[in-house]
């Protein structure tokens, strides 16, 4: 599957509006939320993308997928055999879906482990997100360079005032406060920022003045 197939692949338009809800929800739980992306992206993929991936990679995927909706466990176990033996785009999905599941739950370690299996992501919306999650667990680990980071991969795939917010946060308890500032600064001037990033960026402004 090449960049332009994946970016039609309605499973990861399904995993991405999840993991841009885990970024501006990641304090909440959405178990609802995932058994929803597994029912839609497993009816929604043989109705549209049969033909995106290899016919095995593709059924183990959408199995997988049902099943976690209905049986977590099980779900689960499927999901890391399409990890060990799926196709590429099987395997960005799976590993997605599970960062998803891993990350509400707080089971951070296995998060962590997800991410050091080196599964590369080809595709930069996605790659984006992922990194966004990584620069969130770096944050409440305290790490706050290594956060930096991250969040700065993420904007470089894919630019998101969301995502520099949180660089912005990440600098400024770094010690880095003009780098933070000047971010902010840009931030408050751009008409695509949300109303609510504006907010949270006139907080952040105000801890920098003080």
């Amino acid at each position: 599957m090449d960049k332009q197939e994946l970016r039609q692949d309605p499973i990861r338009e399904k995993i991405i509006g999840a993991l841009t809800y885990l970024e501006n929800n990641r304090n909440m739980l959405f178990g609802v939320l995932v058994v929803v992306i597994g029912v839609i992206a497993y009816g929604g993929y043989y109705s549209s993308s049969t033909n995106s991936l290899k016919v095995e990679s593709s059924s183990s995927l959408g199995k997988a997928l049902a099943t976690l909706a209905t049986d977590k466990d099980s779900g689960i176990l499927l999901l890391s055999k399409v990890l060990e033996e799926g196709n590429d785009a099987s395997k960005q999905v799976a590993m997605a879906t599970l960062v998803n599941h891993y990350y509400s739950n707080e089971q951070f370690f296995e998060v962590d482990s997800l991410f050091n299996m080196g599964i590369k992501i080809t595709d930069n919306i996605l790659s984006s997100k992922l990194l966004a999650v990584q620069g969130d667990m770096r944050i409440n680990n305290g790490e706050y360079d290594l956060a930096i980071e991250s969040y700065q991969g993420s904007i470089d795939a894919v630019s998101s005032p969301e995502v520099e917010l949180k660089l912005a946060q990440a600098f400024y308890k770094a010690g880095g406060s003009a780098k933070a500032k000047k971010i902010v600064e840009s931030l408050l001037e751009n008409e695509q920022t949300s109303s609510t990033v504006k907010t949270k960026l006139n907080t952040l402004n105000s801890q920098l003045d003080s």
